[in-house]
């Protein structure tokens, strides 16, 4: 009689490039939660136990000791059997844990956010990003800030006293060469908006990532990764947040004291324009500053991630969300006066525009027959400049047309995967609730 041979011990390992971010400070959770960041740099979120055994396994082990060590930090026991339960159903299909002999690991599961960044491109590396945030640091001393921000008061006043901006409007709009000047200085001012956010997270304690360019739906628009203001406190990471409007603030000053010294008609509208566009990144309906503030106050990652949820609870004869439950009293007011607040406001812009859709791609189509018929002159008339402004036009008459066709389109199509959702049985799925978004993207419009 043959005798069995017996299986070899199961062991476990920390998957490669796995970093352990720490607790999460401000969490609006109403557990502790704790942060890690795989290789491809998708953040995800774990309850304390989770955390105890990814931390442990930082070199293979067999199931009996991993649990051990997992016991021992956790203080509480943990049997081998829920041990394999929580690797093989939680930390193994994220991508945190893996077997090391095993072989190639079906990819793990990323974030795929409401209103993201996409086609994503670096304009600055991380190591010149670093250099950058470390020279400019010092911009974060209160003294300086309080400073600035009494300064903009002042020549905002000034201006309003001394300057025409009915007239400097008029001058740029009929001199191609100024209007073409002041797109490249807004241009410029975006990336100034993104070094802010840069800075402002080196000043926390965290390291910035890469300045780059990316798609928002259609309309460019640059970034900054700040992932790793995960790991700051509350105020640190509110304190990423408005970066890069307190940098705007500083290229407002620079446009005001030029134009003060000049009389320039494009830096004085270049003030204007400026001041405007960073109004235009505090309301939270879009992953702009403002909504990146919102969700750091009420402290969850994802404001969008907690839409569904909000919603299905409101339901009457439905019980409470766990994503809803979860989530600590004042935390749970905010998400959901946010979710009741821009939910009708995105349904409304999105009713909006397909009741006006067919006058906006008919006057966008006129606008553009136009402007190429203008830059055909230009082209043949050797004008460099009017061709260039004729280009920009045709640009920013197309991208506001396209726009309007891929949000309906997204909103339709949302709505046919939700309605295909409920009439198909339901399958299991990786644990999306435990994957935030993987880069923190600070987003400046380039407008």
């Amino acid at each position: 009689m043959t005798q069995e041979l017996a299986a070899p011990p199961q062991r476990w390992q920390r998957a490669a490039g796995i970093e352990l971010l720490g607790l999460v400070s401000g969490s609006g959770l109403n557990h502790a939660t704790y942060l890690v960041r795989r290789a491809d740099g998708q953040v995800v979120q774990l309850s304390e136990l989770l955390h105890h055994i990814v931390a442990e396994a930082a070199e293979p082990l067999p199931s009996e000791e991993l649990a051990r060590r997992v016991s021992a930090g956790f203080g509480k026991e943990l049997d081998v059997e829920g041990l394999t339960l929580l690797a093989e159903s939680k930390l193994e299909p994220l991508g945190l844990l893996e077997h090391p002999d095993s072989a190639l690991a079906a990819p793990a599961p990323t974030a795929a956010p409401l209103l993201a960044l996409t086609a994503k491109a670096t304009l600055v590396p991380r190591a010149a990003v670093a250099r950058l945030s470390r020279l400019l640091k010092p911009l974060y001393a209160t003294p300086v800030v309080v400073t600035a921000c009494l300064a903009l008061v002042a020549l905002d006043a000034l201006l309003f006293a001394r300057s025409n901006a009915g007239a400097a409007l008029n001058d740029v709009l009929l001199t191609p060469g100024l209007l073409l000047s002041l797109f490249a200085l807004m241009s410029v001012g975006a990336l100034v908006h993104e070094v802010g956010h840069a800075t402002a997270c080196r000043y926390g304690g965290a390291k910035p990532g890469v300045i780059g360019v990316g798609l928002y739906l259609i309309f460019p628009a640059f970034y900054t990764d700040v992932t790793d203001s995960y790991r700051l406190s509350r105020a640190g990471r509110i304190r990423t947040d408005l970066g890069g409007l307190y940098f705007h603030l500083w290229w407002v000053l620079a446009a005001g004291l030029g134009y003060l010294a000049t009389d320039s008609p494009v830096l004085l509208l270049l003030v204007i324009m400026t001041q405007l566009q960073m109004a235009q990144q505090l309301p939270p309906a879009i992953r702009l500053d403002g909504y990146f503030v919102l969700a750091d106050l009420a402290g969850v990652p994802d404001l969008f991630a907690r839409v569904g949820p909000v919603l299905r609870s409101l339901i009457p004869g439905r019980g409470v969300d766990p994503r809803v439950s979860e989530l600590r009293p004042i935390s749970r007011w905010i998400v959901t006066s946010w979710v009741l607040i821009v939910v009708p406001f995105l349904a409304g812009v999105v009713v909006w525009l397909a009741v006006s859709l067919p006058y906006i791609l008919t006057s966008a189509v006129a606008a553009t027959i136009v402007h190429v018929s203008n830059l055909s002159l230009a082209v043949t008339a050797g004008q460099p400049v009017e061709a260039a402004l004729s280009l920009l036009a045709i640009t920013l008459i197309a991208l506001p047309a396209i726009g309007s066709v891929l949000i309906l389109a997204q909103a339709l199509g949302n709505i046919l995967r939700a309605l295909v959702r409920r009439l198909t049985p339901r399958m299991p799925r990786p644990l999306p609730r435990h994957v935030i978004p993987s880069n923190a993207l600070r987003v400046g419009r380039h407008s």
